[in-house]
């Protein structure tokens, strides 16, 4: 970047970053009248004074491990031969990252501890069992879903290169645009090292939380984003599509228009023009996964803000720290929009439309899909 980076960090004096909150602008706007200008639209001037405040952070973080990485470069490549192309290459990029975190650690105290404290963890976890229990899957169902959710790893960037050592999928794990090459991209997602059940929060996405209030704030901002990861663990592609039939089957009749066909579901559609259903729950089947993700951390949320005791304000403020992140984010044929998340899938849920005492005229006739399949608002 073209700027210099600590004239603009100055900007930003300590006061201003505790209050870089997305709180509403404007107060008649809330979740249940109208969730994309609740936690869109109100948030606009806060989302650009962050968005500024972390691109120039990063282009600090990155000049700085650049240049502190360049000696043990130049180290690493007189021990490992040129023939060694590939090793040297994973080992620029783990001493690369390595110095990134180093850079980010010095200026942002304890970032990552939202997600390597083992009381938030289990916290999460324990989240993700009450959504279990209280689901109306069968109870061997249940179980599994339970056993997965305990073997997962809620691991840190570090211990993510440690783990990821030489394994053939390093390159793709980085370069994928998973969390960037330099680790900076935020993001987070579900994987498997060596056997294991793992989740990461991409350092990009963590050192945006440098900017809320307090321990309680940072934990609800990364709330959706770790549970979501986390129902990855149990979505269809790990448990089969039969046990999502009834979710995924809600979509398909109600909303399939509203995801973006892969060229795999374009073919698809065309070969069975005569069929519509069979293309609507193919065009639902490529966004599966985060469909189901999404309804696992939405679970997540009202029950976290059912332990809080929140009230319909607190409430409002934690799904905007949540989902603000996904404002405007487009359907690539996996994803749905963010809209879509938003006002139809964590909207229309009922466990939050009910806890915020929404009013069915607040919402479109179309029904919730749940894993129980439709619900009509009442």
């Amino acid at each position: 970047m073209l700027f210099n980076c600590k004239t603009v960090l100055t900007v930003f004096t300590l006061a201003t970053l505790s209050t870089l909150s997305f709180q509403s602008m404007a107060s008649e706007s809330s979740v249940c009248s109208d969730p994309l200008q609740r936690i869109c639209k109100d948030t606009e001037i806060q989302q650009a004074q962050r968005n500024k405040y972390v691109a120039a952070l990063q282009a600090e973080i990155h000049k700085e491990a650049e240049a502190n990485a360049l000696a043990r470069i130049a180290e690493m490549k007189k021990q490992v031969k040129p023939i060694h192309f590939i090793r040297r290459i994973i080992q620029t990029i783990k001493i690369r990252n390595q110095e990134i975190m180093k850079s980010a650690k010095s200026r942002i105290t304890g970032f990552e501890s939202v997600v390597t404290d083992n009381g938030n963890v289990e916290k999460l976890k324990n989240y993700m069992y009450q959504a279990i229990d209280t689901s109306n899957f069968d109870a061997a169902t249940k179980e599994t879903f339970k056993a997965n959710i305990k073997s997962i790893i809620i691991g840190n960037f570090s211990d993510f290169l440690e783990r990821t050592d030489l394994e053939n999928d390093v390159l793709a794990q980085f370069l994928g645009n998973v969390c960037g090459s330099d680790g900076l991209t935020e993001n987070a997602f579900a994987t498997t090292l060596k056997g294991e059940r793992y989740v990461l929060v991409c350092p990009g996405f963590l050192i945006t939380l440098n900017q809320t209030a307090n321990a309680s704030d940072r934990f609800n901002t990364i709330l959706q984003a770790i549970s979501h990861e986390m129902g990855h663990h149990i979505d269809n592609s790990k448990v089969g599509n039969e046990i999502y039939s009834k979710y995924l089957g809600c979509l398909a009749d109600n909303y399939s228009n509203k995801f973006a066909k892969t060229k795999k579901d374009e073919k698809f559609c065309k070969a069975n023009e005569k069929e519509p259903a069979k293309c609507s729950a193919k065009v639902v089947l490529s966004h599966s996964g985060e469909l189901i993700a999404d309804q696992w951390g939405i679970k997540v949320i009202a029950i976290h803000a059912k332990a809080e005791n929140y009230s319909v304000a607190e409430t409002d403020q934690m799904l905007t720290d949540s989902w603000v992140k996904l404002c405007g984010s487009r359907d690539e044929g996996i994803h749905p929009t963010g809209d879509f998340r938003i006002e139809s899938l964590m909207r229309k849920n009922p466990d939050i439309s009910n806890y915020l005492n929404c009013l069915s005229s607040e919402t479109s006739a179309l029904p919730a899909c749940t894993f129980d399949g439709a619900v009509v608002s009442q």
